[in-house]
């Protein structure tokens, strides 16, 4: 693969968009070179056709690599309330998280093989695929809490919308909904969602497509410090409406949830915890989410004899080194140290992401995750992969063994 590719234009576009400057998007397949432009749509209408085979590429591709995505906003109200796309909504809204996004940048790699490209990308998350003159546009979900999400843009959603989906048949096409997406579409636009009304005009008018991109090339160029600066600004006000609608709907945010939480640091170091006896796939995937939140994953096996010397009964098969130099394989991962307590490591570590698991809760973990609050650091709950576990494994190692062991007849 070579370390540049360069997005390839189609030719009407050209005409109906501002040709924007060269730049390139960091991926661990080396850096991919695109035109970032200035999107202006208009009165553009959907190709459903067009639209509907950018769809069917675009989900073989995410969902041979499992990517949790789905349709968003607007996008979800059309896809549940008509079986349609919204007549004037010029885009295809969807959703990934975070975590995923460095391996949605590696698929991009794939995408433009197959004729899409990428228009668009904004440091807050937000990409623009082209293909055939239609146009997906891709929100990245950052976490601000176990609880809740954000677009870095005007909206927010709570995670159990994201991980309790259903498969929704869209015209041939299998989409991840919420399992309770009527609930979330109320608590989302209020009672009367199921009745159709345009939330969005696109004007035509050159002075106002000459103030967005002043606006757009602004945020373009500013510095990163700068950037999030007015980001942040600018979104107080979102967020202090969803914290209401929170209150209203009877779930209160955590009294600790700030909105600059999502800032992203120039050098995110993220940090996570545990035993890791027996290394399996769910360890793995551990690793490539928490990766996701941040830039270095700094990971932490504890200490062999420290478990034994609380835990006598405890069966520890490897020893700290060989764990520590088992993990340190993981690609996923930048830095390998062992622990004895928890609430003592995160005070001994520079990292700004704590990352758990949900069956890490017991009081050490409490008094760790209560010091992460009081001293600025994100707390990420991350849940388990669904099938396996060490003790799990440990249990068929040992009725493998013991049948093994039985006399033959």
């Amino acid at each position: 693969m070579p370390p540049h590719r360069q997005g390839v234009c189609v030719g009407h576009e050209q005409n109906k968009h501002l040709i924007g400057p060269m730049a390139h998007l960091k991926t661990s397949k080396g850096l991919l070179e695109f035109e970032n432009r200035f999107l202006h749509f208009d009165n553009k209408v959907i190709n459903q056709e067009v639209m509907l085979e950018n769809l069917r590429v675009f989900a073989l591709y995410l969902d041979k690599i499992d990517i949790n995505w789905g349709p968003a906003f607007g996008t979800l109200i059309g896809v549940v309330r008509n079986d349609d796309f919204q007549p004037w909504k010029p885009v295809f809204d969807i959703y990934i998280l975070k975590e995923d996004e460095e391996r949605f940048k590696d698929v991009l790699w794939l995408l433009m093989d197959v004729g899409f490209r990428l228009a668009r990308y904004e440091r807050r998350g937000l990409f623009y695929l082209e293909r055939n003159g239609e146009y997906i546009k891709v929100f990245v979900l950052h976490k601000i809490s176990s609880d809740v999400r954000h677009t870095g843009g005007s909206d927010f959603i709570h995670e159990k919308y994201l991980q309790n989906t259903v498969k929704w048949d869209f015209k041939g096409i299998k989409l991840n909904v919420p399992t309770e997406v009527d609930e979330y579409l109320t608590f989302q636009y209020g009672a009367d969602w199921t009745i159709p009304k345009q939330t969005v005009v696109y004007s035509s008018a050159l002075l106002t497509k000459w103030k967005l991109w002043l606006v757009a090339r602004s945020q373009d160029i500013m510095p990163d410090t700068l950037y999030y600066a007015w980001l942040l600004h600018h979104r107080q006000k979102d967020f202090r409406k969803f914290k209401a609608r929170c209150e209203k709907a009877g779930v209160p945010l955590p009294k600790n949830v700030q909105l600059a939480s999502m800032k992203p640091r120039r050098y995110k170091k993220v940090l996570t915890v545990g035993v890791y006896d027996l290394l399996h796939k769910g360890h793995v995937e551990l690793y490539r989410r928490a990766k996701g939140l941040g830039d270095y994953l700094i990971v932490a096996a504890q200490d062999s004899n420290y478990i034994l010397k609380y835990k006598p009964t405890a069966k520890v098969l490897n020893s700290t080194e060989d764990r520590m130099y088992m993990i340190k394989s993981i690609r996923y991962v930048d830095e390998v140290i062992s622990y004895t307590d928890v609430d003592k490591i995160v005070k001994e570590v520079d990292f700004d992401v704590f990352v758990t698991g949900p069956d890490q809760c017991h009081e050490g973990f409490q008094r760790a995750i209560k010091w992460c609050e009081e001293h600025g650091k994100e707390h990420i709950v991350l849940g388990r992969t669904d099938g396996v576990s060490s003790s799990e494994l440990k249990k068929k190692i040992a009725e493998k063994t013991l049948s093994n062991a039985q006399p033959t007849a």
